[in-house]
């Protein structure tokens, strides 16, 4: 189960990344939308762009 402070985290990171534009709950479900505009549900994005992948990129980046 993944903790707020991870949500959080991985949002950051997807957002300095450029991968996501915003996040929006629609039904009580989480959606990010990538920067093309397409919404994901938070489980479809994560199963592509676990913490680890998302952080692994931000350190290549720096």
């Amino acid at each position: 189960m993944t903790t707020p402070h991870e949500v959080t985290q991985c949002l950051n990171l997807a957002r300095s990344l450029d991968l996501i534009s915003s996040t929006r709950t629609i039904g009580g479900i989480l959606y990010v939308y990538t920067i093309a505009g397409q919404a994901k549900p938070w489980e479809h994005f994560t199963a592509e762009y676990p913490l680890e992948r998302l952080q692994a990129m931000a350190r290549k980046r720096l």
